[in-house]
């Protein structure tokens, strides 16, 4: 039996943990927890946020993999994607300079 949390194997969220922090382009301080997944029940979702670090397209795009391959094997489906740079010439605010990326999964 795998304990599923909200849908996806607790496993693959534990795997995906200790995977995805290795990929940015600026390393970890030892002194700071590494992030990880959070589930986020209002509207559903889970989330990973690594808004201290830097990663390159490369980078980006090995994360996007790690996921999506990780889900596939969980028969879910990328329905979808969305990616938005936040302009500092567009609005002030603490996260200027930073990506959002949403992938959008299915069940098959």
């Amino acid at each position: 039996y795998q304990r599923r949390v909200h849908g996806i194997r607790e496993e693959t969220i534990r795997n995906l943990d200790s995977k995805l922090d290795k990929m940015t382009t600026t390393s970890f301080s030892p002194k700071q927890e590494p992030p990880n997944f959070v589930f986020n029940p209002s509207p559903p979702h889970w989330e990973y946020n690594i808004d201290k670090h830097y990663c390159d397209h490369l980078g980006r795009s090995l994360v996007f993999l790690t996921i999506i391959e990780a889900l596939e094997a969980e028969d879910w489906k990328m329905k979808g994607s969305h990616a938005i740079t936040h302009n500092s010439f567009i609005w002030k605010s603490a996260d200027a300079g930073m990506d959002t990326t949403r992938l959008f999964f299915t069940r098959a």
